[in-house]
């Protein structure tokens, strides 16, 4: 059975990977008795850091599932027809997944996602008769972070391969896996599916309580002095508290999207979580300082590192860039936005659509090359050295408010929306909006300017099943929505794995 082949390659690979930032603290797997790893406080630490490495892999958030083929169903990209130049990348824009190119991909990725998530089982399931291993507060830090992971990547899985939750909450999606068990899982109804996600989430949040990000209020990633303990430091390059709450936030959010006798309450959980993150922000995860973005243009700050509330390091980030945005990328096509949306309505219009080239957003990460604009959040600055050279944003301060801003739905609630996001607008370097006259579309527009390139764009379209802009001039034109455009059909493995 490949799934079975797959998990176990995965859970004794994990320690092959070189090159990982030190703060990993990652020692090769083939250096350790294997049951020093489920006997050792520093052993289930190296598991659990295994997991967030592996969280880099092409398959999930090195590529798939952030800067190319979720952006590309997103209509982040300009795709066009020529088969020699965009291959398969037609078939994806098409929404054609009988190829054997993306069955294979989505094999790879759902694989992939299930393989870390029985490991994070292993974790939870081996630490619960080894408590007497961990000192302070590392069992707590360890199990917290570890149902954070296994509810992320099931909340992702859901969202790529579930269905269309404000249509229909009930109908069949996926496994949500608890166990080390290699029997085949039963597809849950999404809202079983998603009850699960928050479950693990809650509890996370309880046991993260003690998180060292609490009490530390240095920029950047929380870097807390610790005596020299990485894995108590550099807190948001992990599922920390804040984190947690973020993806509350994120989760309620989603389903707060059908309208049932919940809905009021998913919204208010939603909104709470999402104002509880910004109350703290000035001090946790504070705006971009504007000389970072705009007075050194070789370091220049395109992630907004302060603003992450969660990221992975990845040193292989530039990779990234190299392998998808790249304007001296060969053979493959480079991915960009089409022009004429680019300079209309996202980053042109000023009043009337909201965009300009004086936000923040477009200074850090476009440059113009003769009629093309390239997109560089993760390409390399010029020291690449600094930790914020590697971080792949997961979720941040921004979507808080894009969040709060999604909740206000009704006609009446749209200049609620509007004052949310100018909240957010004021530290991008933008004037404000007519908060009277705005309208959901707007938001749209702010959704592709904040979180481009980071894999949320479809997940926000999906939600509100929404129609998708793909050109803008001569005329204005939508991908309308539907089941089809939004929902991506189970990968072979699992299909086989079921007969």
């Amino acid at each position: 059975m490949k799934i079975l082949k797959y998990i176990i390659l995965s859970f004794f690979g994990l320690f092959f990977t070189a090159g990982c930032s030190d703060w990993l603290e990652v020692k090769p797997y083939d250096t350790m008795a294997e049951g020093d790893l489920l006997s050792t406080e520093e052993g289930f630490k190296k598991l659990l850091n295994g997991v967030y490495i592996d969280l880099n892999k092409d398959e999930l958030y090195g590529q798939t599932l952030t800067v190319e083929m979720v952006e590309i169903m997103g209509g982040s990209y300009l795709i066009g027809t020529d088969p020699l130049t965009w291959g398969d990348y037609i078939d994806l824009n098409n929404r054609n997944f009988t190829t054997e190119y993306w069955r294979t991909r989505l094999d790879n990725t759902w694989d992939k996602a299930y393989a870390l998530i029985r490991n994070c089982n292993t974790i939870l399931e081996q630490m619960e008769s080894r408590k007497s291993v961990f000192t302070g507060n590392n069992y707590n830090l360890i199990r917290g972070e570890a149902l954070a992971l296994r509810a992320l990547l099931h909340f992702d899985m859901f969202r790529l391969f579930g269905p269309v939750y404000k249509l229909n909450p009930t109908k069949a999606s996926i496994p949500y896996q608890t166990s080390t068990t290699l029997q085949v899982q039963e597809l849950l109804p999404g809202n079983e599916v998603m009850r699960h996600v928050i479950e693990d989430l809650s509890e996370a949040e309880r046991l993260l309580a003690g998180d060292p990000i609490i009490t530390t209020t240095d920029h950047l990633v929380n870097h807390a002095t610790t005596g020299g303990s990485n894995f108590l430091e550099y807190r948001t390059l992990r599922l920390n508290y804040y984190a947690v709450q973020a993806l509350l936030a994120r989760a309620y959010h989603y389903i707060s999207s059908y309208k049932d006798e919940h809905q009021a309450d998913y919204k208010a959980k939603a909104k709470s979580y999402a104002e509880g993150i910004i109350n703290i922000a000035p001090q946790h995860f504070p705006f971009v300082n504007k000389a970072n973005v705009l007075g050194t243009p070789e370091n220049v700050d395109r992630i907004f590192a302060t603003e992450v509330i969660f990221g992975l390091t990845n040193v292989n980030r530039n990779l990234m860039f190299k392998n998808n945005n790249d304007p001296d990328h060969s053979p493959k096509p480079v991915l960009r936005m089409d022009p004429a949306l680019l300079e209309m309505p996202y980053f042109g219009g000023g009043a009337d659509y909201g965009g300009s080239t004086d936000d923040y957003r477009y200074i850090a990460n476009w440059k113009k090359s003769g009629n093309d604009y390239y997109f560089y959040k993760y390409a390399d600055i010029t020291d690449v050295g600094k930790i914020e050279n590697t971080i792949v944003p997961m979720i941040r301060l921004g979507e808080m408010y894009l969040i709060i801003a999604d909740l206000y739905d009704e006609v009446s609630e749209r200049p609620l929306m509007g004052s949310w996001v100018n909240k957010l607008r004021e530290h991008r370097g933008v004037e404000k909006m007519d908060e009277s006259k705005y309208a959901p579309r707007f938001l749209g527009y702010e959704v592709v300017r904040e979180l481009y390139g980071e894999g949320q764009i479809f997940f926000y379209h999906k939600r509100n099943y929404l129609p998708v802009l793909i050109t803008f001039d001569p005329i204005t034109e939508f991908i309308p929505a539907s089941e089809k455009f939004f929902v991506v059909p189970l990968p072979d493995t699992e299909s086989d794995n079921r007969q």
